[in-house]
């Protein structure tokens, strides 16, 4: 009974109760560019607000984590934005070896 009362009128929870933690909209709202996934894993750039200077941070998410983890900080200037590109693709084409290595591995 006391499930019928919490699911609704199906009995089921996962129709009322969605969990969100953070893979949605919501962790990428910050996300300024995507450049690309691979291995299950999301490379982004994320311009942050810091105490010395606005900071570029190349991020890599996944669906295990709640926000986008910084894999590299450079300053946000038109260097910064440069070294940014720069290290957002070879993140991801790493990513991409790597998942190529591990499928012909299977």
């Amino acid at each position: 009974m006391i499930g019928d009362l919490c699911a609704g009128e199906g009995g089921r929870v996962a129709d009322v109760i969605k969990g969100d933690f953070g893979n949605g909209r919501e962790a990428l709202e910050g996300l300024e560019r995507i450049f690309g996934e691979a291995a299950g894993l999301k490379v982004g750039l994320r311009r942050i607000e810091a105490p010395h200077g606005n900071e570029l941070q190349v991020t890599v998410g996944a669906q295990a984590l709640s926000v986008p983890r910084p894999v590299a900080v450079v300053l946000a200037n038109a260097a910064g934005e440069d070294e940014a590109d720069r290290i957002g693709k070879a993140v991801l084409e790493a990513l991409q070896l790597a998942e190529a290595i591990n499928e012909a591995a299977v």
